[in-house]
């Protein structure tokens, strides 16, 4: 067993390390979550544009309320790819110690080269748009690269010391903005030339061609429950060794992120939402209490512990718990190199996604309508994610993730009161 579980470590803890530390995929995931405001703000307005009651859709469909409702959805949910491309681009930035206020401008004007125009009318009446069919989820993955694109090529120029340097005497917002003209320049040249490039394939675009090449394929695989239920099997071995489990589900943010969005997006337009492993549903289903749904665990350290050091334990978790941290018991117990916990820990969050996703299936429980869940308490992250349906699955998840730690917590706090009365 133990040359079993060194090897398993030799393989997991370099992979994870490597995620955990590279700079692309954390400034991704970082970037995305700075957008969850927006995300939420643009979820929460569809939800009120189709409530299903007769009386307040005649009064949506009627007032200028359903209009602001529409342009809310449209500056959020819809232009999301627009705030992605900068907050990633900040944050990648960042890690580089670039000036992330001006990679991130640039990489919106490189989003914006890429991204075709539409023109209406002819001569003076001519008009001038940009559609918003690749600023929304359709235009993420186009968003992603674009911004981790932009932030290499200013690197570069920063690095071959290739920009405008003002004596000492300027005054520094002016340096900086003589220091970002050759980066402009050099963004324009290259999303020029790549639009260019791209306007001569079968595609006719870089959006077109990111999306049936790369995001549709990935959004297949990423969003199937198979794939779901691997990532969170890896996520609890990476706990097991000792590894921040959301090395592993950074990885696959983006396609669930974008899942969301699509959802939201779909019911805004009065249509079926297409996703059901979704990053919010995943939230709201898999893990309540935390990684490897520990809620059922520390409610039973807390009220039927019978060792006084799992007692103070439960009590010290069970408020964090409600918010999904459970980092006290994650590493109170402690999780890490423990055989015993291991499989209830490692499985529990798969079989419930597995739970999850036939009953979504059978359309027992509803898809994820697009709302964040993230910081929300259990109960209303589910609540908010899905109605009340999929709060009364989030409970049917908390009893069984209970039934589940029971007899593996009971070895654990036997052991525990035997050398408590020694």
């Amino acid at each position: 067993m133990n040359t079993f579980i060194k090897k398993l470590e030799s393989f997991i803890t370099p992979v994870a390390n490597w995620l955990s530390n590279n700079k692309i995929i954390q400034s991704i995931s970082k970037g995305l979550m700075i957008t969850m405001p927006i995300i939420m703000v643009g979820a929460i307005a569809s939800v009120f544009q189709n409530i299903p009651i007769t009386g307040y859709q005649h009064f949506v469909t009627t007032t200028y309320f359903g209009t602001i409702l529409t342009t809310i959805v449209n500056i959020t949910t819809n232009m999301l790819a627009v705030y992605v491309v900068a907050a990633i681009s900040y944050t990648y930035a960042g890690t580089f110690k670039l000036d992330q206020f001006v990679c991130a401008l640039l990489a919106l004007m490189g989003f914006f080269i890429v991204t075709p125009l539409t023109v209406s009318g002819k001569g003076i009446a001519a008009v001038t748009n940009i559609p918003l069919s690749w600023l929304g989820a359709k235009g993420l993955f186009t968003a992603m690269i674009i911004a981790i694109a932009t932030t290499l090529i200013y690197l570069l120029i920063v690095k071959k010391n290739l920009v405008i340097k003002m004596p000492d005497s300027v005054p520094p917002f002016v340096s900086k903005s003589f220091a970002a003209i050759i980066p402009g320049f050099a963004t324009v040249l290259v999303f020029g030339i790549v639009a260019f490039l791209f306007s001569i394939t079968p595609y006719k675009d870089m959006h077109d061609a990111i999306y049936s090449l790369i995001q549709v394929p990935l959004s297949h695989v990423g969003t199937s429950v198979w794939a779901a239920a691997l990532i969170y099997l890896l996520s609890g071995l990476c706990w097991f060794f000792g590894i921040h489990g959301i090395a592993v589900i950074s990885v696959v943010m983006p396609i669930w992120i974008g899942a969301d969005v699509a959802n939201a997006s779909a019911l805004s337009a009065g249509k079926v939402a297409p996703n059901i492993i979704t990053y919010n549903w995943i939230n709201a289903v898999s893990s309540p209490g935390g990684s490897g749904a520990t809620i059922g665990l520390i409610i039973l350290a807390t009220f039927f512990a019978k060792s006084e050091r799992y007692r103070s334990l439960g009590k010290l978790a069970i408020v964090p718990s409600l918010f999904n941290i459970n980092e006290p018991v994650v590493f109170g117990l402690p999780m890490v190199l423990n055989a015993i916990m291991a499989i209830p820990f490692i499985l529990t969050p798969v079989i419930n996604v597995f739970l999850g996703y036939i009953l979504t299936v059978a359309k027992i429980l509803p898809v994820s309508n697009g709302v964040g869940s993230m910081g929300m308490p259990i109960l209303m992250n589910s609540f908010l994610c899905g109605g009340w349906k999929l709060m009364v699955f989030q409970i049917f998840t908390i009893f069984l993730s209970l039934a589940i730690y029971y007899p593996f917590f009971k070895i654990l706090d036997n052991r525990e009161v035997a050398e408590e009365q020694k």
